[in-house]
């Protein structure tokens, strides 16, 4: 009888023109996720379709939803996640053919026990000589310079350490080579937007397709590189070398795939997540000015090692709560692989449920303040993996969650004890689409470390997000 009722009732959610259907809201859940998904709940409660009454597609916000979504794999599976169009039998579909985001089952659980290895914490130890490394040449850059768009100088940061500890290049020019091939790959997705795509000579499409031919030749030439070394620490050495009990190892045309997204999905979220993590700490001094403090006493100018790290709590502090505030990944979404119920619904197989890390984390219920930025609230505070999920939760939690954490506290650690960087006043502050860039960039002036924070004004949407500012 419960069934049935569930049946009957009709979801609710936005009415939409005919032809577009759900798709406007799609569109405005994607492209600002953080102020649209706030109105959806607003308006209809915790679970709202994104056309009314159709359960194809779905929004379930809230804890609750996170773990009857996040815990029950083989009912709500992982998808892919793209409306881009893959052209079967290229390189570009092998690059993306096994990867741990869109794997389910005991293919999931196979790849990600061979895979795990590679970013156990010991393992990732070895990595954070690189980090400061790349780091330290990025800051020395910044000593020619008066303005960077900070933005602009994550990504590239972020992307040379990806390249770096994913592929152990030593060569500089080499990364900087490789660096840009992947950067080309990403600009070219958006050319699978196209209605028609032609493989001729001279077309964008064309392009792109050869730029992925490069991009796995290129893989294919290291990875038969790795196999013949046995003293490189890097993840794709690691990945190479990874067995299971009965001796079973990665196929090259899988280790091709799960590199590229490793570092496609590595680099991009790290970076804007630097970028953010930034920015709060400019427009709060007096937190800024105490972590510094942290840093000075703790380092004294030099970067972080593994065994200073834990004693940086405040550190630890700014960077969660930057992650719960601007998640880079605030909406995400899981497949139906049966009927089931959700929140009273009865949902068909295949139907899609969204989810949101963002939401959840300003939810008033379990963060006092949800909207500011109060770092220290972590001293004490502890949430469940389905209340504070920035890296996902249950067996598709990012498997590179240590890395990034690590990162971003090798980077933040050395670039805040060497420079004072201020934003340029009145700058228009947007975080848009699905990884929550800024749109319009972050300029900021780089001054010595002199201790003279002061909060900017600035323009736009974050005012909405972030109250304070």
């Amino acid at each position: 009888m419960a069934t049935n009722i569930a049946a009957q009732r009709t979801l609710p959610g936005p009415a939409t023109l005919p032809l577009i259907g759900g798709w406007s809201t799609m569109l405005k859940i994607f492209s600002d996720p953080c102020t649209y998904s706030r109105q959806l709940r607003d308006t209809y409660g915790d679970i709202v379709a994104m056309k009314r009454g159709d359960p194809k597609y779905v929004f379930a916000f809230g804890p609750e939803y996170n773990f009857q979504l996040l815990s029950q794999p083989a009912l709500f599976e992982a998808g892919k996640g793209t409306i881009l169009k893959v052209p079967k039998d290229t390189a570009w579909s092998r690059l993306q053919l096994s990867n741990l985001l869109s794997m389910n089952g005991e293919h999931h659980k196979r790849h990600r026990h061979l895979m795990q290895p590679a970013f156990h914490k010991r393992q990732i130890g070895l990595y954070r000589d690189d980090m400061a490394a790349l780091t330290e040449r990025l800051l020395e850059r910044w000593q020619a310079l008066d303005q960077i768009n900070l933005h602009a100088e994550m990504q590239n940061l972020t992307q040379r350490i990806t390249v770096k500890t994913l592929f152990g290049l030593e060569d500089e020019q080499k990364i900087d080579q490789i660096a840009t091939l992947l950067q080309q790959m990403e600009a070219s997705q958006a050319w699978l937007l196209l209605p028609i795509l032609i493989d001729i000579p001279g077309t964008p499409y064309h392009r792109m397709l050869r730029l992925a031919e490069q991009l796995e030749n290129f893989i294919r030439s290291l990875i038969t590189q790795k196999r013949s070394e046995t003293e490189s620490n890097d993840v794709l050495a690691a990945l190479v070398r990874a067995h299971d009990e009965d001796g079973v190892s990665l196929t090259d045309e899988e280790l091709i795939s799960q590199t590229f997204t490793l570092y496609a999905a590595g680099h991009m979220t790290t970076s804007t997540a630097l970028t953010w993590t930034i920015f709060l700490l400019h427009q709060h001094p007096d937190i800024q000015a105490d972590l510094l403090t942290e840093l000075d006493s703790k380092l004294h100018g030099e970067a972080p090692t593994l065994e200073s790290l834990p004693q940086l709590p405040l550190l630890d502090g700014v960077i969660k709560e930057s992650l719960r505030m601007l998640p880079p990944a605030p909406t995400s979404m899981r497949i139906a692989a049966a009927s089931c119920e959700v929140g009273g619904y009865t949902l068909p197989k295949g139907s899609t449920i969204f989810f949101s890390p963002f939401l959840t984390h300003r939810l008033p219920e379990l963060y006092e303040n949800p909207d500011r930025f109060q770092p220290r609230r972590w001293e004490t505070l502890s949430r469940t993996p389905y209340e504070y999920l920035p890296f996902a939760a249950g067996v598709h939690r990012c498997i590179g969650a240590e890395f990034a954490l690590m990162e971003m506290k090798v980077v933040l650690a050395m670039l805040l004890q060497r420079y004072r960087l201020a934003l340029i006043p009145d700058t228009i502050v947007e975080p848009k689409g699905s990884n929550l860039d800024p749109v319009r960039g972050m300029p900021m002036r780089i001054l010595p470390q002199d201790r003279r924070f002061e909060r900017v004004p600035v323009r736009g949407n974050i005012h909405h997000l972030i109250e304070g500012i």
